[in-house]
């Protein structure tokens, strides 16, 4: 059997995407949606299929059996809905949606609908954050006691949206879920409390967020997000984990170090390994009936309710409100 996959949203992930499903034996690309009719054409020509306006279209057209949701956050909801009403399984990229009513929403359509429903958070797919989740598992550095995560952006043209507000824009929407995710799996500990600084241009969402939080067993954790807006430069990503008996460091080249209790020190590095393939897959497994766990709308709507604490917090100036 054959998985018919369709696209909705054809930019940059779109595109990643639909080349990463083209790779899976078994699987499809069988229709592309976007708005924008020159970016669906040029997109399906490419996988030699047909573009299309709308959700609605493929109903009508009985020509996929999932799809990947990659249009801005704002309509993620509007767009899950639809999905989960024609039955198709989903794929969506993070954040989930906007409000936790949003994703209350999202989850009832998907337990009515009978489908299956998988939020992108790729770092759960990255080789190198496997191997820290796996270091921390087991006892490599003992109990975690403190994180600091650190992503550092810039990029002068950015789609409108990113710093609209209403459209849920800025670096809490646009990151922050990565990092509550990716941080409460590797440590496998849920945040306890979130208090959260930012910064903005001037009439603008925020581009700059320090967040402090703590997990439910006493870890305290560092997260700091920055947008430059006026320069182009790659992206930088570190993260540190410390416990009590050693260290894990990640960096943006893919690498992992562990230094653990014993004085050893452990170096990998992933530099070569296609992370988006593997998130790809492993949504295709769950499609079909396959064993394993992946981020779904639960997963999506906790990363969620931190993004959300940590902006209440904000507005408040900065004070620790707790989750529970």
């Amino acid at each position: 059997m054959t998985l018919r996959l369709g696209v909705v949203g054809a930019g940059v992930m779109g595109r990643k995407v639909a080349a990463a499903a083209a790779q899976i034996d078994g699987v499809r690309v069988s229709a592309v949606v976007d708005r924008d009719d020159n970016r669906a054409t040029a997109l399906a020509g490419t996988h030699d299929t047909h573009a299309h306006e709308s959700i609605a279209d493929l109903v009508d057209s009985d020509v996929v059996d999932a799809v990947y949701i990659g249009v801005p956050h704002h309509q993620h909801l509007s767009a899950c809905l639809e999905a989960a009403g024609a039955g198709f399984h989903v794929l969506i990229d993070k954040p989930l949606c906007n409000t936790l009513e949003e994703a209350d929403q999202i989850m009832a359509a998907r337990d009515a609908a009978g489908i299956k429903l998988m939020v992108g958070f790729s770092y759960r797919f990255r080789a190198e954050w496997i191997a820290a989740r796996d270091a921390v598992a087991a006892g490599e550095i003992g109990a975690p006691r403190l994180v600091v995560d650190t992503i550092i952006e810039a990029e002068t043209s950015t789609p409108g949206w990113y710093w609209d507000g209403a459209a849920g824009g800025g670096v809490l929407q646009l990151q922050s879920h990565h990092c509550f995710d990716r941080l409460a799996w590797v440590l496998g500990e849920r945040f306890a409390s979130v208090g959260c600084q930012v910064s903005a241009t001037a009439a603008a969402a925020e581009d700059i967020a320090i967040i402090n939080g703590t997990t439910g067993a006493g870890t305290l954790v560092s997260i700091n997000l920055g947008f430059g807006r006026s320069y182009r430069s790659a992206s930088r990503a570190t993260t540190i984990i410390q416990g009590e008996l050693g260290h894990i460091v990640i960096d943006t080249a893919r690498n992992v170090s562990v230094a653990s209790g014993d004085g050893r020190l452990r170096s990998l590095s992933y530099a070569d390994d296609d992370w988006l393939l593997q998130e790809v897959t492993a949504f295709v497994g769950l499609c079909t009936g396959a064993d394993g766990a992946v981020p779904g709308a639960e997963d999506g709507r906790a990363a969620l309710a931190c993004a959300l604490a940590a902006t209440r917090s904000a507005r408040a100036g900065g004070p620790a409100l707790s989750l529970f």
